[in-house]
């Protein structure tokens, strides 16, 4: 899939989205984490603390945004800019989602093939995403996404989670051969639990603060990081 085919797949996403969400309130929300590691599915990126803003526009059940992560030791390595889609669907058995990402690493990242600069094709890779996440009788969730540019494997990823508030569980996997998630067939790549809390600062100010237990079995390796949400 080039770029010029994924802002179709943007443009779709758009369309159905405001079929739906009229008229519903659109909404604007600036959000930052600050976390100790960036570990995304079970790998760590830029070996040091990361800096992770996000700028999104949310109507009705579509939103769209921007997602970056930055490593405070300047590694290349974890530096990211991503542009996402999703919507949403609301129903009494829970909420279905499809996404849309356009993963993007201006320079060499491991596993992946290396580029000079962001309008590169060489630095974006696209992942489309189907979601459930489930009520809070049954608070599951499961996610499964495929990459469909610049990825010569496919690569496949699965979730299942279980929310027990404060506390989540998640297991993510490869069910085949990966080189993005370093894998020589099917693997679990993404094990653990975080737990959430919140800081009340003052009656009109908060932080949220998180810490996870992430394991990679497949690499044999952990980590354990600390996060805050502002």
């Amino acid at each position: 899939m080039t770029i010029p085919k994924l802002k179709k797949v943007f443009l779709l996403i758009l369309a159905t989205g405001l079929m739906y969400a009229v008229p519903a309130a659109a909404q604007f929300s600036v959000d930052l984490d600050i976390k100790s590691r960036y570990i995304w599915r079970g790998a760590d990126f830029g070996n040091s603390p990361s800096i992770q803003p996000e700028l999104s526009y949310a109507l009705g059940g579509l939103e769209v945004g921007f997602w970056a992560a930055y490593a405070t030791n300047g590694d290349p390595e974890g530096t990211e800019v991503d542009l996402w889609a999703s919507y949403t669907h609301e129903t009494d058995a829970g909420s279905f989602s499809v996404y849309a990402t356009d993963y993007t690493f201006p320079v060499h990242h491991t596993g992946m093939i290396g580029a000079e600069t962001w309008l590169d094709s060489d630095a974006h890779f696209i992942e489309l995403g189907l979601g459930y996440a489930g009520t809070d009788a049954l608070p599951i969730s499961v996610f499964a996404g495929m990459f469909v540019h610049n990825d010569n494997d496919n690569s496949v990823y699965i979730e299942l989670g279980y929310d027990a508030d404060p506390v989540g569980f998640f297991l993510g996997f490869t069910p085949f051969e990966s080189e993005a998630y370093g894998t020589s067939g099917a693997g679990i790549i993404n094990l653990g639990i975080t737990g959430t809390r919140e800081l009340i600062i003052t009656d009109n100010f908060s932080l949220g603060l998180s810490s996870s237990l992430i394991v990679n079995p497949y690499a044999e390796n952990a980590h354990m990081l600390v996060g805050i949400s502002f």
